[in-house]
């Protein structure tokens, strides 16, 4: 059956969530569940048992606690995909593509993963990114520049960019 890892921390955005396999990272939640929340939302999508261990999540509170603090502007921390379809996993790993402080738009990541008219199939593969901002969503917008959406909330979403020094109105290739 495996055993899904968690832990739980404050940060400046609020309290985070992260799970991991012994892959990697498979969840990373920040908008504003409970840990009780967060468990059943772990048993019912991964349908493993979920154990909290405090102990083997020290590097990654660290970096995920730098980034929030923008201390740090990548993250080299092994990842566990695995749930994600094909499609979303590539998806996920052309997003992990785009430059801290950057910004693309859902039809660039659709012509880059050699889709081009699957803009809105990649923004549900967006929104479906289970490790935000480590796989960093936050930075597809629409190509007119608006926002779209982001699972942890909008307002989140441009914290984040806030974060990253992207004002609003960037151009957006």
């Amino acid at each position: 059956m495996g055993k899904i890892y968690y832990t739980g921390f404050d940060s400046s955005f609020g309290p985070v969530f992260v799970a991991k396999t012994l892959k990697g990272i498979c969840d990373v939640t920040f908008s504003g569940i409970s840990e009780d929340k967060f468990i059943s939302y772990l048993k019912k999508s991964l349908r493993k048992e979920i154990v909290r261990d405090d102990k083997v999540f020290g590097e990654i509170k660290k970096v995920l606690l730098d980034y929030f603090n923008g201390c740090r502007k990548d993250f080299k921390l092994h990842l566990d995909l695995s749930r994600g379809t094909l499609f979303q996993r590539k998806v996920w790993s052309k997003v992990m593509e785009i430059p801290y402080g950057e910004l693309r738009s859902y039809k660039w990541v659709a012509g880059k993963i050699g889709n081009p008219n699957s803009s809105r199939a990649v923004g549900n593969a967006v929104g479906a990114n289970p490790i935000p901002p480590v796989v960093p969503c936050h930075r597809v917008v629409c190509s007119n520049g608006n926002l779209g959406g982001y699972t942890s909330g909008i307002s989140i979403k441009k914290r984040l960019l806030q974060l990253e020094g992207i004002p609003k109105g960037d151009s957006v290739p």
